[in-house]
Parts: C-alpha cells; structure tokens; sequence
C-alpha cells in the first residue's frame, strides 16, 4: 500500500525549516532549495506544495501569525474572565519579543516586512496583517472605554494605530540592543498605564 503522506505535517515541516534557515541566514538569503534540503524533502517534494518562493514565504508568515494568536489565547487562560484592560495588555505585550521564541518570530517578521516593502504581492498580505491586528487592537480599546477603563474622549482606531507603532518602535530598538527586554515591556506597560488614565 502507498505511504500515506499527511499533506499539513509536510507543509509544517516546510515553514519550520524556512524559519531555522531564515535564522541562520537571514530571509533575503533563503531559497527553495536550501529549504528543501533543511527539511530532507526534495526540491520536487517541495515544489509539489510551493511553486513559488512567495507561495512559501506567505505560507512561513501565516504559520507564525497563527502561532502568535495561539499564543495571546494562552495568555487569555491565565483569566478567569478577562477584563478589558487585561486583554488589551495581552495583546500588546504579544506584539514584542520578551522571549526566545518569541525574538526568533519577531526577526522573521523584521525581515519579511522588508521584503514586503519590494514586493507588491508579499506586501498586499503584509497590509491585510496590519489592519487586521488593527482591527482587533481596536476592539480592545472599545470595549476598554465602554467599560470606563479609557477615558471616552479617546479614539480606538487612532490609539491601535499608535500601539502597533509603538511596539514595532521598541521591537526594532530592542533587537539592536537599545534596550534590554525587561526594559521594552516597561516602556510598553508605561504608555498603556498613561493610554489607562493612571495616575503617575
């Protein structure tokens, strides 16, 4: 009987050696083949789930982005019943690297924004990325000033805007070594606790 090959583990396997070559050769560096040879599939293998270099790396960034909303659902279970200001600061502090994992994804997306900005294609999902996160950060911050946590004069859309450039700012610094991981989540935590009305 044929070997029965479970299609998604294959494709798993794939964006997990593009990320560990991507890690170690940086993502302008990363092609086909050296994927394929990370992963011990062939170059054909491969190219039966990707024709294209793009096709791959779009499907590496989905792979992360679910990993990155598995991730905040865990932080969500810490709660009982999540407040408003807890699941906004769930969010937020999801969006910078304050441990390995999250630092090798964190470098990943660095790189693959670059890319992004040369690339109409890579950059069409790499804005729809954005404003989804946008969406859901503003969200948060609604229901955060519907329950009186922000004040009402602030606007959602306005402050989910500033939040992710805020912490793609602090990502970018923290991977330069401007600042010290605790120091970024202070620095995070510092402009929530102002965005939150408390007192200084």
């Amino acid at each position: 009987m044929p070997k029965q090959v479970d299609h998604e583990a294959r494709r798993t396997l794939i964006a997990k050696a593009l990320w560990r070559v991507a890690q170690a050769r940086g993502l302008d560096r990363v092609s086909l083949r050296e994927v394929a040879t990370e992963a011990g599939i062939s170059l054909g293998q491969l190219q039966h789930y990707f024709a294209s270099r793009d096709e791959m790396l779009l499907f590496a960034m989905e792979f992360i982005s679910q990993k990155n909303v598995e991730r905040v659902a865990q932080r969500m279970l810490t709660f009982a019943d999540p407040e408003p200001r807890a699941r906004l600061r769930a969010i937020a502090l999801e969006m910078l690297p304050v441990d390995d994992k999250a630092k090798a994804g964190s470098l990943m997306n660095i790189s693959f924004q670059l890319e992004a900005a040369r690339n109409e294609t890579l950059r069409d999902y790499a804005r729809r990325q954005v404003n989804a996160l946008r969406s859901v950060l503003e969200g948060a911050v609604a229901l955060a000033i519907q329950s009186g946590d922000i004040a009402a004069d602030r606007d959602p859309r306005t402050e989910a805007a500033l939040l992710i450039g805020l912490a793609d700012g602090l990502r970018g610094n923290f991977h330069l070594g401007v600042h010290t991981a605790d120091e970024t989540v202070e620095l995070l935590e510092s402009h929530l606790a102002r965005l939150f009305g408390d007192p200084l």
